[in-house]
């Protein structure tokens, strides 16, 4: 019987395990990018990274946001997120699968997760922005409905061309 599951961050433990994850992709997309690997720099600290990671829980916590991790065989091997970017409108962030973890739908159990939370929260609409050499993650994002859209996030010039933007609507749930 698998034990593949997804939880929701709620304890220091469970943001100290996001955040090693986080890391984890950070040297991960190095390696993707070791060609451009003035990007992946510019790119995290354009995001402010590590002021986030030193924050995840007010980042991606109630009431701005939620947090999930992937277990597998109680084992963490992935984390995703999102956080409100208006009333309607929320963004998915920080989605990773440890290798160990790829090929047995942990990334696909994330994204729902988190698109579903978003949707029991209120959103109308979930945005993401990702690299474009990131081609597993964007065939995932678009299989799971979402769509190429314009820019949302501001980014030096230099970095636009290595950006792809995407959106999906999630209408909220109906009460009663």
């Amino acid at each position: 019987m698998s034990r593949d599951v997804v939880i929701s961050a709620t304890t220091s433990q469970h943001y100290r395990e996001f955040a090693t994850l986080i890391r984890e992709y950070v040297d991960w997309c190095r390696e993707r990018y070791a060609a451009d690997s003035w990007f992946v720099d510019a790119a995290f600290s354009h995001q402010s990274l590590e002021q986030e990671l030193q924050e995840l829980s007010s980042s991606y916590g109630p009431p701005s946001g939620r947090a999930f991790l992937a277990l597998s065989r109680d084992e963490v091997v992935g984390c995703i997120a999102y956080r409100e970017l208006s009333d309607t409108v929320c963004e998915m962030k920080r989605l990773f699968v440890r290798k160990g973890g790829q090929g047995r739908g942990a990334g696909r159990r994330l994204c729902m997760a988190s698109i579903d939370a978003a949707r029991s929260d209120g959103y109308a609409l979930m945005r993401l922005d990702t690299a474009n050499l990131l081609t597993e993650a964007i065939a995932l994002y678009r299989s799971v409905g979402f769509r190429d859209c314009p820019a949302y996030n501001d980014y030096p010039d230099d970095l636009m061309p290595y950006i792809v933007f995407m959106d999906i609507p999630i209408r909220p749930a109906k009460a009663g």
